[in-house]
C-alpha cells in the first residue's frame, strides 16, 4: 500500500489531538469529582466543565464511566509518583531517600488537592458488577508499600536502619502520611512545613539503629 506524504503527516496530528482531548477530559473529570463527589460525576457535568460540545466526545475516548475513572487514577498516580521519584533519585542514602519521599509526597498532595480528592472519591465509591469496591484503600496502601519497601530494605542492608518488619513500617508511614493530609486540610490546620518536619522526625526515630538512639539521648 502506498502512503502519501500528506497521509503520514496527518496521522501524528490526529494522535496529538486525541491525546490533548483525553487530557482535557481527564482534567475536567478531576475537577468534577473534587467538587461534586463520585455519584454526581456524570458525563454531562464533565462536558460542561471541559467546555466541549457533547457527551459523545467523552464516550468516544472513554466508553464508560469506569474507563474514565481508571484513566483518572492512572493520570494522578503517574504524575505523583514521577514527581516523587525525581526527588528520591537525587539522594544517595536510604535515610535521604526516605525523607525525600515523605517530603515530596506531602508537597505534591498539598499542591494537588483536587487530584487527591478525585482519587479518594474513586477508590471509595467505584464498584464492580457484584457491588464490591473496585479499588478501596487497599490499592493505595499497597502502592505505598511497594514504593517504600525497597528504601527500607536498602537501609537495613547497608546498616542505616535497625531491623524491623518492612511491610508494617511502610504501612505505618503510609498511615502517618494520611494523618498529615488530614491535618493540612482540616481546621485547625498544620502547615506543610510542620507536617514534613513531624513525619521526617517520626521516620528517623522509628527506623534508626539502637546505638543511634542511645547517642541521641546522651
Amino acid at each position: 500500500m502506498q502512503v502519501k506524504y500528506g497521509d503520514a503527516a496527518a496521522a501524528p496530528q490526529r494522535s496529538l489531538a486525541s491525546d490533548a482531548r483525553r487530557g482535557q477530559i481527564i482534567a475536567a473529570a478531576i475537577e468534577v469529582l473534587a467538587e461534586n463527589g463520585y455519584a454526581q460525576t456524570t458525563f454531562a457535568r464533565i462536558t460542561r466543565k471541559a467546555g466541549i460540545s457533547s457527551t459523545r466526545l467523552i464516550s468516544y475516548h472513554f466508553g464508560t464511566k469506569d474507563e474514565l475513572m481508571d484513566a483518572v487514577l492512572v493520570d494522578v498516580a503517574v504524575r505523583m509518583q514521577t514527581a516523587i521519584a525525581e526527588r528520591t533519585a537525587a539522594e544517595s542514602t536510604a535515610a535521604g531517600k526516605l525523607n525525600a519521599r515523605i517530603e515530596a509526597e506531602l508537597e505534591w498532595i498539598a499542591g494537588h488537592l483536587p487530584a487527591v480528592r478525585a482519587m479518594y472519591e474513586i477508590c471509595m465509591n467505584a464498584r464492580g458488577d457484584d457491588g464490591t469496591l473496585r479499588f478501596g484503600v487497599e490499592a493505595t496502601a499497597q502502592a505505598n508499600v511497594n514504593e517504600l519497601e525497597p528504601i527500607l530494605r536498602e537501609g537495613q542492608r547497608n546498616g542505616e536502619f535497625r531491623e524491623f518488619d518492612r511491610v508494617l513500617m511502610a504501612l505505618t508511614l503510609k498511615a502517618a502520611i494520611d494523618a498529615a493530609i488530614a491535618r493540612m486540610t482540616t481546621a485547625p490546620r498544620l502547615s506543610l512545613a510542620e507536617c514534613v518536619r513531624e513525619l521526617t522526625t517520626l521516620a528517623r526515630l522509628a527506623t534508626q539503629r539502637e546505638d543511634d538512639t542511645q547517642r541521641d539521648h546522651k
